[in-house]
Protein backbone atom coordinates (compact mmCIF):
# COMPACT_ATOMS: atom_id res chain seq x y z
CA UNK A 1 0.00 0.00 0.00
CA UNK A 2 1.26 3.47 -0.84
CA UNK A 3 0.12 4.90 2.50
CA UNK A 4 1.04 1.84 4.56
CA UNK A 5 2.68 3.06 7.81
CA UNK A 6 5.22 0.27 7.48
CA UNK A 7 6.32 1.58 4.08
CA UNK A 8 9.43 3.73 3.78
CA UNK A 9 8.12 5.73 0.80
CA UNK A 10 7.39 9.46 0.80
CA UNK A 11 3.63 8.92 0.47
CA UNK A 12 3.53 6.92 3.70
CA UNK A 13 5.66 9.51 5.47
CA UNK A 14 3.35 12.31 4.30
CA UNK A 15 0.34 10.34 5.49
CA UNK A 16 1.88 10.03 8.96
CA UNK A 17 3.33 13.55 9.22
CA UNK A 18 2.46 15.28 12.52
CA UNK A 19 1.76 18.76 11.11
CA UNK A 20 -1.84 18.13 10.14
CA UNK A 21 -4.33 15.35 9.79
CA UNK A 22 -4.59 13.49 6.48
CA UNK A 23 -7.99 14.37 5.02
CA UNK A 24 -10.40 11.43 4.80
CA UNK A 25 -11.08 9.92 1.40
CA UNK A 26 -7.80 11.11 -0.11
CA UNK A 27 -7.26 9.71 -3.61
CA UNK A 28 -3.70 9.01 -4.80
CA UNK A 29 -3.27 7.11 -8.08
CA UNK A 30 -0.25 4.76 -7.75
CA UNK A 31 2.55 4.11 -10.22
CA UNK A 32 5.84 2.21 -9.96
CA UNK A 33 8.32 3.64 -12.44
CA UNK A 34 10.56 6.67 -12.20
CA UNK A 35 10.00 7.33 -15.91
CA UNK A 36 6.26 7.68 -15.25
CA UNK A 37 6.98 10.19 -12.46
CA UNK A 38 8.92 12.40 -14.89
CA UNK A 39 6.31 11.97 -17.64
CA UNK A 40 3.43 13.04 -15.39
CA UNK A 41 5.40 15.89 -13.81
CA UNK A 42 6.33 17.25 -17.24
CA UNK A 43 2.70 17.16 -18.39
CA UNK A 44 1.51 18.81 -15.16
CA UNK A 45 4.13 21.55 -15.50
CA UNK A 46 3.10 22.31 -19.08
CA UNK A 47 -0.63 22.36 -18.25
CA UNK A 48 -0.27 24.50 -15.11
CA UNK A 49 1.93 26.85 -17.11
CA UNK A 50 -1.23 27.81 -18.97
CA UNK A 51 -3.55 27.99 -15.92
CA UNK A 52 -1.32 28.51 -12.88
CA UNK A 53 -2.24 32.08 -11.95
CA UNK A 54 -0.26 34.77 -10.18
CA UNK A 55 -0.08 33.00 -6.82
CA UNK A 56 1.46 29.75 -8.07
CA UNK A 57 3.55 27.86 -5.49
CA UNK A 58 5.96 25.09 -6.54
CA UNK A 59 7.78 22.48 -4.45
CA UNK A 60 10.19 20.07 -6.10
CA UNK A 61 13.48 18.29 -5.51
CA UNK A 62 16.58 19.34 -7.41
CA UNK A 63 16.82 16.08 -9.37
CA UNK A 64 13.26 16.40 -10.72
CA UNK A 65 13.82 20.09 -11.42
CA UNK A 66 16.84 19.33 -13.57
CA UNK A 67 14.82 16.84 -15.66
CA UNK A 68 11.77 18.98 -16.53
CA UNK A 69 12.06 21.27 -19.56
CA UNK A 70 8.75 23.01 -18.85
CA UNK A 71 10.20 24.54 -15.68
CA UNK A 72 12.14 27.13 -17.67
CA UNK A 73 8.90 29.02 -18.34
CA UNK A 74 7.33 28.30 -14.95
CA UNK A 75 10.29 29.75 -13.03
CA UNK A 76 9.30 33.12 -14.42
CA UNK A 77 5.59 32.65 -13.66
CA UNK A 78 5.60 31.19 -10.14
CA UNK A 79 5.36 33.43 -7.10
CA UNK A 80 7.33 31.06 -4.89
CA UNK A 81 9.51 28.06 -5.73
CA UNK A 82 10.95 25.80 -3.06
CA UNK A 83 13.68 23.41 -4.12
CA UNK A 84 14.93 20.58 -1.91
CA UNK A 85 18.66 20.11 -2.43
CA UNK A 86 21.25 22.03 -4.46
CA UNK A 87 20.37 24.38 -7.32
CA UNK A 88 20.17 22.62 -10.71
CA UNK A 89 22.91 23.75 -13.12
CA UNK A 90 22.20 26.52 -15.63
CA UNK A 91 19.36 28.07 -13.58
CA UNK A 92 19.35 31.77 -14.23
CA UNK A 93 16.95 33.84 -12.14
CA UNK A 94 16.74 32.56 -8.55
CA UNK A 95 15.23 35.54 -6.68
CA UNK A 96 11.90 33.71 -6.29
CA UNK A 97 13.56 30.38 -5.42
CA UNK A 98 14.27 29.12 -1.94
CA UNK A 99 16.68 26.21 -1.52
CA UNK A 100 16.09 24.12 1.56
CA UNK A 101 17.62 21.05 3.11
CA UNK A 102 15.64 17.85 3.41
CA UNK A 103 13.86 17.57 6.74
CA UNK A 104 14.40 14.68 9.15
CA UNK A 105 11.50 12.74 7.64
CA UNK A 106 12.52 13.22 3.99
CA UNK A 107 15.61 12.32 1.97
CA UNK A 108 17.42 12.73 -1.34
CA UNK A 109 15.86 9.53 -2.73
CA UNK A 110 12.43 11.23 -2.63
CA UNK A 111 11.08 12.67 -5.87
CA UNK A 112 8.89 15.71 -5.20
CA UNK A 113 6.70 17.72 -7.59
CA UNK A 114 3.90 19.80 -6.06
CA UNK A 115 2.10 22.83 -7.55
CA UNK A 116 -0.78 24.74 -6.09
CA UNK A 117 -2.51 28.06 -6.79
CA UNK A 118 -5.96 29.54 -6.56
CA UNK A 119 -6.66 27.96 -9.92
CA UNK A 120 -5.16 24.48 -9.95
CA UNK A 121 -3.30 21.96 -7.81
CA UNK A 122 -1.30 18.78 -8.53
CA UNK A 123 1.15 16.47 -6.78
CA UNK A 124 3.41 13.83 -8.33
CA UNK A 125 5.43 12.13 -5.59
CA UNK A 126 7.56 9.02 -5.22
CA UNK A 127 10.65 7.42 -3.71
CA UNK A 128 13.53 5.29 -4.92
CA UNK A 129 13.84 2.38 -2.53
CA UNK A 130 16.60 -0.26 -2.44
CA UNK A 131 15.54 -3.83 -3.11
CA UNK A 132 16.28 -6.70 -0.74
CA UNK A 133 16.82 -9.01 -3.74
CA UNK A 134 19.18 -7.10 -5.98
CA UNK A 135 21.29 -3.97 -6.21
CA UNK A 136 18.76 -1.96 -8.21
CA UNK A 137 16.47 0.69 -6.70
CA UNK A 138 12.71 0.31 -7.07
CA UNK A 139 10.34 3.24 -7.45
CA UNK A 140 7.02 3.71 -5.66
CA UNK A 141 4.93 6.80 -6.35
CA UNK A 142 1.50 8.31 -6.88
CA UNK A 143 -0.26 11.38 -8.23
CA UNK A 144 -3.33 13.39 -7.29
CA UNK A 145 -5.08 16.69 -8.02
CA UNK A 146 -6.98 16.67 -4.72
CA UNK A 147 -6.30 20.06 -3.15
CA UNK A 148 -6.71 19.11 0.50
CA UNK A 149 -4.17 16.31 0.11
CA UNK A 150 -1.69 18.60 -1.65
CA UNK A 151 -2.01 21.25 1.05
CA UNK A 152 -1.41 18.57 3.69
CA UNK A 153 1.67 17.35 1.76
CA UNK A 154 3.11 20.88 1.62
CA UNK A 155 2.64 21.30 5.36
CA UNK A 156 4.22 17.87 5.93
CA UNK A 157 7.26 18.86 3.85
CA UNK A 158 7.71 22.44 5.12
CA UNK A 159 5.90 22.57 8.46
CA UNK A 160 4.86 26.04 9.59
CA UNK A 161 6.56 27.61 6.57
CA UNK A 162 4.32 25.60 4.30
CA UNK A 163 1.23 26.78 6.16
CA UNK A 164 2.42 30.35 5.75
CA UNK A 165 2.99 29.96 1.99
CA UNK A 166 -0.52 28.57 1.58
CA UNK A 167 -2.10 31.39 3.56
CA UNK A 168 -4.51 33.62 1.64
CA UNK A 169 -4.65 31.30 -1.35
CA UNK A 170 -8.25 30.90 -2.58
CA UNK A 171 -9.57 27.39 -3.10
CA UNK A 172 -10.73 26.70 -6.66
CA UNK A 173 -13.84 24.81 -7.61
CA UNK A 174 -12.88 21.10 -7.57
CA UNK A 175 -14.87 20.67 -10.77
CA UNK A 176 -13.23 23.53 -12.64
CA UNK A 177 -12.35 23.21 -16.29
CA UNK A 178 -8.66 23.62 -15.51
CA UNK A 179 -8.63 20.77 -13.00
CA UNK A 180 -10.68 18.55 -15.28
CA UNK A 181 -8.35 19.20 -18.18
CA UNK A 182 -5.28 18.46 -16.04
CA UNK A 183 -6.83 15.29 -14.61
CA UNK A 184 -7.71 13.97 -18.06
CA UNK A 185 -4.23 14.70 -19.38
CA UNK A 186 -2.61 12.87 -16.47
CA UNK A 187 -4.99 9.91 -16.66
CA UNK A 188 -4.40 9.57 -20.40
CA UNK A 189 -0.62 9.67 -19.99
CA UNK A 190 -0.74 7.23 -17.10
CA UNK A 191 -2.95 4.82 -19.03
CA UNK A 192 -0.70 5.00 -22.09
CA UNK A 193 2.35 4.36 -19.91
CA UNK A 194 0.65 1.31 -18.39
CA UNK A 195 -0.34 0.00 -21.83
CA UNK A 196 3.22 0.46 -23.09
CA UNK A 197 4.56 -1.27 -20.01
CA UNK A 198 2.20 -4.22 -20.51
CA UNK A 199 3.25 -4.42 -24.14
CA UNK A 200 6.93 -4.36 -23.11
CA UNK A 201 6.26 -7.07 -20.53
CA UNK A 202 4.59 -9.25 -23.16
CA UNK A 203 7.53 -8.75 -25.50
CA UNK A 204 10.00 -9.43 -22.67
CA UNK A 205 8.11 -12.63 -21.88
CA UNK A 206 8.28 -13.67 -25.51
CA UNK A 207 12.00 -12.91 -25.61
CA UNK A 208 12.51 -14.87 -22.39
CA UNK A 209 10.82 -17.93 -23.87
CA UNK A 210 12.98 -17.57 -26.98
CA UNK A 211 16.14 -17.34 -24.89
CA UNK A 212 15.10 -20.40 -22.86
CA UNK A 213 14.39 -22.36 -26.05
CA UNK A 214 17.79 -21.44 -27.47
CA UNK A 215 19.53 -22.40 -24.23
CA UNK A 216 17.64 -25.69 -24.19
CA UNK A 217 18.66 -26.39 -27.79
CA UNK A 218 22.36 -25.63 -27.30
CA UNK A 219 22.58 -27.36 -23.90
CA UNK A 220 21.80 -30.66 -25.62
CA UNK A 221 24.94 -30.29 -27.75
CA UNK A 222 28.49 -31.15 -26.76
CA UNK A 223 30.57 -30.30 -29.84
CA UNK A 224 31.46 -26.62 -30.24
CA UNK A 225 30.37 -26.51 -33.91
CA UNK A 226 26.99 -28.06 -33.10
CA UNK A 227 26.42 -25.45 -30.38
CA UNK A 228 27.38 -22.60 -32.72
CA UNK A 229 25.18 -23.82 -35.56
CA UNK A 230 22.11 -24.25 -33.32
CA UNK A 231 22.91 -20.83 -31.83
CA UNK A 232 22.90 -18.94 -35.17
CA UNK A 233 20.01 -21.00 -36.54
CA UNK A 234 17.78 -20.20 -33.57
CA UNK A 235 18.73 -16.51 -33.50
CA UNK A 236 17.99 -16.09 -37.22
CA UNK A 237 14.60 -17.66 -36.60
CA UNK A 238 13.66 -15.35 -33.69
CA UNK A 239 15.20 -12.12 -35.04
CA UNK A 240 14.83 -12.16 -38.84
CA UNK A 241 18.30 -12.09 -40.40
CA UNK A 242 19.34 -12.78 -43.96
CA UNK A 243 22.66 -14.12 -42.74
CA UNK A 244 23.73 -15.01 -39.23
CA UNK A 245 27.14 -16.48 -38.48
CA UNK A 246 29.89 -16.89 -35.90
CA UNK A 247 33.37 -15.75 -36.95
CA UNK A 248 36.70 -16.55 -35.30
CA UNK A 249 39.57 -14.02 -35.49
CA UNK A 250 43.06 -14.48 -34.10
CA UNK A 251 44.87 -11.34 -32.94
CA UNK A 252 46.99 -9.83 -35.73
CA UNK A 253 45.68 -12.22 -38.40
CA UNK A 254 44.62 -10.97 -41.83
CA UNK A 255 42.00 -13.67 -42.17
CA UNK A 256 39.07 -14.91 -40.12
CA UNK A 257 37.17 -18.19 -40.12
CA UNK A 258 33.40 -18.58 -40.34
CA UNK A 259 32.83 -21.34 -37.80
CA UNK A 260 29.08 -21.69 -38.34
CA UNK A 261 26.37 -20.09 -40.47
CA UNK A 262 22.61 -20.55 -40.21
CA UNK A 263 22.44 -20.91 -44.00
CA UNK A 264 24.34 -24.20 -44.11
CA UNK A 265 25.16 -26.65 -41.29
CA UNK A 266 28.15 -27.89 -43.31
CA UNK A 267 29.98 -24.55 -43.23
CA UNK A 268 33.02 -25.03 -40.98
CA UNK A 269 36.20 -22.92 -40.92
CA UNK A 270 35.40 -20.99 -44.10
CA UNK A 271 38.21 -18.49 -44.65
CA UNK A 272 37.39 -14.77 -45.06
CA UNK A 273 39.63 -11.76 -45.69
CA UNK A 274 39.27 -9.31 -42.78
CA UNK A 275 40.04 -6.30 -44.98
CA UNK A 276 36.57 -6.80 -46.48
CA UNK A 277 34.93 -6.81 -43.05
CA UNK A 278 35.75 -3.48 -41.32
CA UNK A 279 32.94 -4.05 -38.80
CA UNK A 280 34.75 -7.14 -37.47
CA UNK A 281 38.02 -5.24 -37.22
CA UNK A 282 36.36 -2.39 -35.34
CA UNK A 283 34.65 -4.74 -32.87
CA UNK A 284 37.95 -6.52 -32.28
CA UNK A 285 39.74 -3.23 -31.54
CA UNK A 286 36.99 -1.56 -29.49
CA UNK A 287 35.82 -4.75 -27.74
CA UNK A 288 32.29 -3.42 -28.22
CA UNK A 289 29.34 -4.26 -30.44
CA UNK A 290 29.14 -2.56 -33.84
CA UNK A 291 25.77 -1.49 -35.25
CA UNK A 292 25.47 -0.33 -38.86
CA UNK A 293 21.85 0.29 -39.84
CA UNK A 294 22.68 1.74 -43.27
CA UNK A 295 25.88 0.62 -44.98
CA UNK A 296 25.70 3.56 -47.40
CA UNK A 297 25.57 6.21 -44.66
CA UNK A 298 27.89 4.72 -42.05
CA UNK A 299 31.50 5.96 -42.46
CA UNK A 300 32.81 2.49 -41.62
CA UNK A 301 31.20 0.85 -44.66
CA UNK A 302 30.49 3.72 -47.04
CA UNK A 303 33.50 2.88 -49.22
CA UNK A 304 32.27 -0.72 -49.54
CA UNK A 305 28.58 0.11 -49.94
CA UNK A 306 28.44 -0.87 -53.63
CA UNK A 307 29.93 -4.29 -52.88
CA UNK A 308 27.62 -4.76 -49.89
CA UNK A 309 24.53 -3.78 -51.87
CA UNK A 310 25.44 -6.28 -54.58
CA UNK A 311 25.61 -8.86 -51.79
CA UNK A 312 22.12 -7.70 -50.72
CA UNK A 313 23.36 -6.28 -47.40
CA UNK A 314 21.80 -3.11 -45.97
CA UNK A 315 22.45 -3.42 -42.21
CA UNK A 316 25.15 -5.21 -40.17
CA UNK A 317 25.37 -6.10 -36.50
CA UNK A 318 28.50 -7.49 -34.79
CA UNK A 319 28.54 -8.58 -31.15
CA UNK A 320 31.62 -10.05 -29.41
CA UNK A 321 31.02 -13.52 -27.93
CA UNK A 322 34.50 -14.30 -26.62
CA UNK A 323 37.48 -11.92 -26.78
CA UNK A 324 41.17 -12.88 -26.81
CA UNK A 325 40.85 -16.42 -25.47
CA UNK A 326 44.17 -18.25 -25.78
CA UNK A 327 42.59 -21.48 -26.98
CA UNK A 328 39.85 -20.24 -29.34
CA UNK A 329 40.84 -16.67 -30.26
CA UNK A 330 38.07 -14.05 -30.52
CA UNK A 331 34.56 -15.05 -31.56
CA UNK A 332 31.94 -12.68 -32.98
CA UNK A 333 28.27 -13.00 -33.84
CA UNK A 334 27.65 -11.29 -37.18
CA UNK A 335 24.14 -10.72 -38.54
CA UNK A 336 23.11 -8.89 -41.72
CA UNK A 337 19.85 -7.72 -43.26
CA UNK A 338 18.90 -6.81 -46.78
CA UNK A 339 16.22 -4.36 -45.63
CA UNK A 340 15.83 -2.22 -42.51
CA UNK A 341 18.05 -1.88 -39.46
CA UNK A 342 18.20 -3.58 -36.08
CA UNK A 343 15.97 -2.21 -33.30
CA UNK A 344 17.20 -1.64 -29.75
CA UNK A 345 15.06 -4.55 -28.55
CA UNK A 346 16.55 -6.87 -31.17
CA UNK A 347 20.09 -5.79 -30.28
CA UNK A 348 19.35 -6.38 -26.59
CA UNK A 349 18.05 -9.85 -27.44
CA UNK A 350 21.21 -10.61 -29.42
CA UNK A 351 23.36 -9.55 -26.47
CA UNK A 352 21.45 -11.67 -23.93
CA UNK A 353 21.59 -14.81 -26.06
CA UNK A 354 25.22 -14.17 -26.98
CA UNK A 355 26.22 -14.06 -23.32
CA UNK A 356 24.41 -17.35 -22.72
CA UNK A 357 26.06 -18.90 -25.78
CA UNK A 358 29.49 -17.80 -24.54
CA UNK A 359 28.95 -19.82 -21.36
CA UNK A 360 27.72 -22.84 -23.30
CA UNK A 361 30.65 -22.55 -25.70
CA UNK A 362 33.09 -22.38 -22.79
CA UNK A 363 31.61 -25.61 -21.42
CA UNK A 364 31.80 -27.22 -24.86
CA UNK A 365 35.41 -26.12 -25.26
CA UNK A 366 36.24 -27.63 -21.86
CA UNK A 367 34.39 -30.82 -22.78
CA UNK A 368 36.23 -31.12 -26.09
CA UNK A 369 39.58 -30.41 -24.42
CA UNK A 370 38.95 -33.17 -21.88
CA UNK A 371 37.76 -35.50 -24.62
CA UNK A 372 40.83 -34.82 -26.76
CA UNK A 373 43.09 -35.24 -23.73
CA UNK A 374 41.46 -38.59 -22.94
CA UNK A 375 41.78 -39.69 -26.54
CA UNK A 376 45.46 -38.73 -26.52
CA UNK A 377 46.01 -40.65 -23.29
CA UNK A 378 44.27 -43.68 -24.74
CA UNK A 379 46.34 -43.42 -27.92
CA UNK A 380 49.56 -43.09 -25.93
CA UNK A 381 48.62 -46.13 -23.87
CA UNK A 382 48.50 -48.35 -26.97
CA UNK A 383 51.16 -46.65 -29.15
CA UNK A 384 54.90 -47.19 -29.41
CA UNK A 385 56.54 -43.83 -28.81
CA UNK A 386 59.35 -44.27 -31.38
CA UNK A 387 57.63 -45.77 -34.42
CA UNK A 388 54.03 -44.67 -33.90
CA UNK A 389 52.86 -48.26 -34.38
CA UNK A 390 50.71 -50.12 -31.88
CA UNK A 391 52.65 -51.38 -28.89
CA UNK A 392 53.06 -54.89 -27.48
CA UNK A 393 50.10 -54.54 -25.10
CA UNK A 394 47.67 -53.59 -27.83
CA UNK A 395 49.01 -56.31 -30.12
CA UNK A 396 48.36 -59.09 -27.57
CA UNK A 397 44.80 -57.91 -26.92
CA UNK A 398 44.12 -57.66 -30.67
CA UNK A 399 45.65 -61.05 -31.39
CA UNK A 400 43.47 -62.79 -28.76
CA UNK A 401 40.40 -61.07 -30.19
CA UNK A 402 41.19 -62.12 -33.78
CA UNK A 403 41.95 -65.73 -32.74
CA UNK A 404 38.62 -65.95 -30.88
CA UNK A 405 36.79 -64.50 -33.90
CA UNK A 406 38.54 -66.82 -36.39
CA UNK A 407 37.77 -69.93 -34.31
CA UNK A 408 34.12 -68.94 -33.81
CA UNK A 409 33.42 -68.24 -37.49
CA UNK A 410 35.95 -70.73 -38.92
CA UNK A 411 37.95 -68.01 -40.69
CA UNK A 412 41.62 -68.17 -41.74
CA UNK A 413 44.08 -66.13 -39.68
CA UNK A 414 47.81 -65.57 -40.10
CA UNK A 415 50.48 -63.77 -38.11
CA UNK A 416 54.05 -62.82 -39.01
CA UNK A 417 57.02 -61.79 -36.93
CA UNK A 418 59.77 -59.65 -38.47
CA UNK A 419 63.27 -59.27 -37.04
CA UNK A 420 65.98 -56.92 -38.38
CA UNK A 421 69.09 -58.87 -39.34
CA UNK A 422 72.29 -57.86 -37.49
CA UNK A 423 70.65 -54.81 -35.96
CA UNK A 424 73.23 -54.69 -33.15
CA UNK A 425 75.94 -54.17 -35.76
CA UNK A 426 74.02 -51.19 -37.19
CA UNK A 427 73.80 -49.61 -33.73
CA UNK A 428 77.47 -50.28 -32.99
CA UNK A 429 78.64 -48.90 -36.36
CA UNK A 430 76.37 -45.90 -36.91
CA UNK A 431 75.07 -45.16 -33.42
CA UNK A 432 71.74 -45.57 -31.66
CA UNK A 433 70.21 -42.44 -33.23
CA UNK A 434 70.76 -43.95 -36.68
CA UNK A 435 69.35 -47.24 -35.36
CA UNK A 436 66.19 -45.44 -34.16
CA UNK A 437 65.74 -43.86 -37.58
CA UNK A 438 66.06 -47.29 -39.19
CA UNK A 439 63.34 -48.63 -36.90
CA UNK A 440 61.03 -45.75 -37.85
CA UNK A 441 61.72 -46.23 -41.56
CA UNK A 442 60.97 -49.94 -41.38
CA UNK A 443 57.71 -49.21 -39.53
CA UNK A 444 56.66 -46.87 -42.36
CA UNK A 445 57.54 -49.42 -45.07
CA UNK A 446 55.58 -52.18 -43.35
CA UNK A 447 52.58 -49.84 -42.98
CA UNK A 448 52.67 -49.09 -46.74
CA UNK A 449 52.68 -52.79 -47.60
CA UNK A 450 49.90 -54.17 -45.42
CA UNK A 451 46.11 -53.85 -45.80
CA UNK A 452 43.87 -51.59 -43.71
CA UNK A 453 42.40 -54.67 -42.07
CA UNK A 454 45.84 -55.86 -40.94
CA UNK A 455 47.32 -54.79 -37.59
CA UNK A 456 50.99 -53.92 -37.29
CA UNK A 457 52.79 -53.45 -33.95
CA UNK A 458 56.26 -53.15 -32.56
CA UNK A 459 56.78 -56.36 -30.61
CA UNK A 460 59.94 -55.23 -28.83
CA UNK A 461 63.50 -54.14 -29.68
CA UNK A 462 64.01 -54.74 -33.40
CA UNK A 463 61.00 -57.07 -33.82
CA UNK A 464 57.69 -56.24 -35.47
CA UNK A 465 54.48 -58.28 -35.80
CA UNK A 466 51.57 -58.19 -38.24
CA UNK A 467 48.14 -59.80 -37.72
CA UNK A 468 46.45 -60.69 -41.02
CA UNK A 469 42.75 -61.60 -40.62
CA UNK A 470 41.07 -63.83 -43.24
CA UNK A 471 44.45 -64.61 -44.78
CA UNK A 472 45.63 -68.16 -45.57
CA UNK A 473 49.21 -69.33 -45.45
CA UNK A 474 49.93 -68.70 -49.13
CA UNK A 475 48.69 -65.11 -49.02
CA UNK A 476 50.53 -64.47 -45.74
CA UNK A 477 53.86 -65.74 -47.11
CA UNK A 478 53.42 -63.62 -50.27
CA UNK A 479 52.70 -60.55 -48.15
CA UNK A 480 55.71 -61.25 -45.93
CA UNK A 481 58.03 -61.56 -48.93
CA UNK A 482 56.73 -58.27 -50.32
CA UNK A 483 57.64 -56.57 -47.03
CA UNK A 484 61.08 -58.24 -47.06
CA UNK A 485 61.82 -57.02 -50.59
CA UNK A 486 60.71 -53.43 -49.94
CA UNK A 487 63.02 -53.22 -46.93
CA UNK A 488 66.02 -54.89 -48.58
CA UNK A 489 65.98 -53.14 -51.94
CA UNK A 490 65.80 -49.44 -50.98
CA UNK A 491 68.55 -47.53 -49.11
CA UNK A 492 67.91 -45.96 -45.72
CA UNK A 493 68.38 -42.18 -45.28
CA UNK A 494 70.12 -42.68 -41.92
CA UNK A 495 72.77 -44.99 -43.41
CA UNK A 496 75.38 -44.78 -46.20
CA UNK A 497 74.05 -45.37 -49.73
CA UNK A 498 75.72 -48.76 -50.07
CA UNK A 499 74.55 -50.00 -46.68
CA UNK A 500 71.48 -52.21 -46.93
CA UNK A 501 69.18 -53.45 -44.17
CA UNK A 502 67.61 -56.90 -44.39
CA UNK A 503 64.98 -58.63 -42.30
CA UNK A 504 63.90 -62.18 -41.59
CA UNK A 505 60.22 -63.08 -41.27
CA UNK A 506 58.34 -66.00 -39.79
CA UNK A 507 54.71 -66.72 -40.72
CA UNK A 508 52.29 -68.66 -38.51
CA UNK A 509 48.89 -69.96 -39.61
CA UNK A 510 46.07 -70.62 -37.14
CA UNK A 511 45.26 -74.35 -36.93
CA UNK A 512 41.81 -74.70 -35.32
CA UNK A 513 42.53 -78.30 -34.36
CA UNK A 514 45.82 -77.54 -32.60
CA UNK A 515 45.66 -73.87 -31.54
CA UNK A 516 43.18 -72.29 -29.11
CA UNK A 517 44.88 -69.02 -28.10
CA UNK A 518 46.85 -66.14 -29.52
CA UNK A 519 49.89 -67.47 -27.67
CA UNK A 520 49.73 -70.65 -29.76
CA UNK A 521 49.66 -68.74 -33.04
CA UNK A 522 52.46 -66.42 -31.95
CA UNK A 523 54.61 -69.40 -30.95
CA UNK A 524 54.17 -70.89 -34.45
CA UNK A 525 55.26 -67.60 -36.09
CA UNK A 526 58.23 -67.32 -33.74
CA UNK A 527 59.39 -70.86 -34.60
CA UNK A 528 59.16 -70.00 -38.31
CA UNK A 529 61.25 -66.84 -37.70
CA UNK A 530 63.90 -69.02 -36.00
CA UNK A 531 64.04 -71.22 -39.11
CA UNK A 532 64.44 -68.17 -41.39
CA UNK A 533 67.35 -66.92 -39.28
CA UNK A 534 68.97 -70.34 -39.21
CA UNK A 535 68.67 -70.77 -42.98
CA UNK A 536 70.61 -67.59 -43.82
CA UNK A 537 68.47 -64.52 -42.93
CA UNK A 538 66.86 -62.09 -45.39
CA UNK A 539 64.15 -64.65 -46.09
CA UNK A 540 60.61 -65.73 -45.19
CA UNK A 541 59.77 -69.02 -43.47
CA UNK A 542 56.21 -70.30 -43.20
CA UNK A 543 54.56 -73.32 -41.62
CA UNK A 544 56.61 -76.47 -42.34
CA UNK A 545 59.34 -74.52 -44.19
Amino acid sequence: MLNDPKSDGILARIANAPYSTMPPGSVVVPFYEHAVHLLLAQEAAQTIGRHGGDDLLMLLDSHTASQLHALDELRGLARNIVVFGAAPPAWGRTDNITFVEYGPDFRSADRIFLMISSTVSVAVLGSLQPSAYDNEAHFTGGWTVQRVYIAHAIEALLGDKGRTLLGGMDAPDEGSIQLSELTMHLMTLHANALATRHQDMAMDKSDLFSVLNILKAISAKRRAHDILFVFVEQIARVVPSDRCSVVRVWGGAKYGLVLASHEDANIVDRKIELAKYPELQKSLMSREKVIINDVSEDPLTAALSDVLHRANIHAILVIPIVLFDESIGSLFLRAVRSEGGFSLREISFFEIVTEAAANALERAQLFESIQIANENLERLAITDGLTGLHNHRFFRERLDHEVERALRYKLPLSCLILDIDDFKQINDTYGHLAGDRVLKEIAERITHCIRKTDTCARYGGEEFVVIMPQTGVEGAVTQADRIRAMIAEAPFPALPQEQRVTVSLGVGMLDPNEMLTGEDLLRAADQALYRAKRNGKNRVAGPGQ
